[in-house]
């Protein structure tokens, strides 16, 4: 994956960048950073969403997903849990991935991927 720091970036509409946009091919697996339970969604900016609630407290978020390998459920720590895609107002395939340290606000996730990519 390739990553840059564009926490807080200006967005189309005026929100501002609120996570990490890691660059893969369009069917990429994504893993459970952490051990927890996720949850799909859909949303118009997001398209295909996982929100992963760690058993660490903290909720980490998947976005532009192509793809949900297997129902909402408990998983791992590296278990595979959706496929990179474009979804949502993606321009081109990535997954946008975002951190929110208990339960919050989301906080540049740079430091953590950097760390673990």
């Amino acid at each position: 994956a390739t990553f840059t720091d564009s926490w807080g970036a200006p967005r189309s509409g005026g929100p501002r960048h609120a996570g990490a946009d890691l660059m893969n091919p369009h069917g990429t697996p994504n893993v459970a950073v952490v051990s927890g339970s996720f949850e799909t969604r859909h949303s118009g900016a997001g398209g295909l969403t996982i929100y992963l609630h760690g058993d660490d407290g903290h909720t980490y978020y998947y976005a532009h997903l192509s793809k949900i390998v297997g129902p909402d459920r408990r998983v791992a720590q590296g278990e595979v849990v959706a496929l990179t895609g474009a979804t949502g107002n993606a321009r081109g395939p990535h997954t946008h991935f975002e951190f929110h340290p208990n339960e919050g606000a989301a906080v540049n996730p740079y430091p953590l991927v950097k760390a673990h990519c």
